[in-house]
């Protein structure tokens, strides 16, 4: 079996690794949802698997033989996205030469996977909860009504609760989402999922590469459980992948991942010139902030001395994950920015800095 293990579903046309406990309960989620046409809403982390979820609802879902279609909103300006959902009549604006038939027309009868959800514009969402609750649409510079059938599945890495609190998503549409919802946990969360992963991106990867790479060692495999993975199962994979290319044996070792660990996070000039601008920025900032009682704001001293040896000897690839942490917590209802932004001594400005930061390093 290679360690190998499948959810209990039937019918399922992709295998779906997970051994955890987390996992388990994600399946028997889609079991309940997918005989449904509930809208679902799946949560996580970049990279920890949301469209092979979507994927698994649809197959097990009475549209498994309808078309299954995918679009990211995060992938398309603010001026295209809405062509690329609802389409567009010929000559509704400078390049439309010719009609062009959006996703959701596409989708009919079957099932439409929309990640990252929360990058929708205002005017994107209004049409969007339009077509939810009433499956119908206008085209971009058409009259006709178009009537379709389509079930709806949604992702975001972003806590669209926060999002609707400062009035960047529409509330009406988070509840209309929020009907039934899978939360997917990060891969540091459910360790014992590593070993299966790997096991399985091996024997996937090393056919493309005809490489005769049969296994992974046991130690290699410790030392993946030892990763924090913050880019979760997409990042496990491009380790497996950069491995398989550096071995020269039937079994991937040790050295082999660990090459691939370092020859991936190896910072480029223009990585290190953003370090050295963060160190200099946390050092300035570094002082302990000041409660409106003169009193220095507690910090717990843990983050706080990480956060600063990052600054002064991590590389931009460790501090840039470590922000990426942060900023997930910050997207937790209970830690707000400034909240996070006074844990680790440093100001609002320079969060939202080395976040956007860590968005482009990652």
């Amino acid at each position: 079996m290679n360690g190998k293990t499948t959810t209990q579903m039937q019918n399922v046309t992709r295998d779906i690794i997970g051994e955890s406990a987390q996992m388990q309960e994600v399946f028997r989620a889609v079991n309940l949802v997918a005989p449904t046409e509930a809208t679902v809403l799946i949560t996580g982390e970049t990279g920890v698997g949301k469209e092979v979820i979507a994927q698994a609802i649809h197959d097990n879902s009475p549209r498994k033989n309808e078309p299954f279609k995918v679009i990211n909103c995060g992938a398309f300006a603010p001026e295209l996205i809405q062509s690329e959902l609802f389409g567009h009549e010929a000559g509704a604006f400078t390049t439309a030469i010719r009609k062009h038939r959006g996703i959701f027309e596409q989708a009919n009868g079957g099932t439409l996977f929309l990640d990252e959800v929360s990058e929708m514009s205002p005017e994107v969402q209004v049409k969007f909860l339009r077509v939810l609750e009433q499956q119908e649409f206008s085209p971009i510079g058409g009259e006709e009504i178009i009537e379709v059938d389509v079930r709806v599945v949604a992702a975001t890495n972003r806590n669209l609760k926060t999002a609707v609190t400062r009035k960047r998503f529409r509330e009406d549409l988070y509840y209309r989402l929020n009907l039934f919802r899978i939360q997917i946990p990060p891969l540091r969360n459910r360790r014992s999922d590593i070993a299966p992963l790997a096991r399985d991106f091996v024997a996937q990867l090393s056919k493309g590469y005809n490489k005769l790479v049969t296994d992974i060692a046991p130690e290699a495999i410790r030392y993946l459980q030892n990763i924090n993975w913050y880019g979760n199962v997409r990042e496990l994979k491009n380790v497996i992948e950069t491995a398989l290319i550096f071995t020269e044996s039937e079994e991937l070792k040790k050295e082999d991942v660990e090459t691939a660990v370092e020859n991936l996070n190896a910072p480029d000039e223009h990585a290190e010139t953003h370090a050295e601008e963060f160190r200099d920025s946390f050092a300035v900032e570094a002082a302990p902030v000041q409660e409106t009682t003169g009193d220095p704001q507690a910090i717990p001293e843990d983050i706080s001395s990480q956060l600063l040896e990052l600054a002064q000897t991590g590389t931009m690839s460790e501090i840039t994950a470590y922000i990426s942490f942060m900023r997930y917590e910050a997207e937790i209802p209970h830690h707000t920015k400034q909240e996070i932004a006074e844990r680790l001594q440093i100001s609002v400005p320079t969060l939202d800095k080395y976040r956007a930061l860590a968005e482009e390093n990652t």
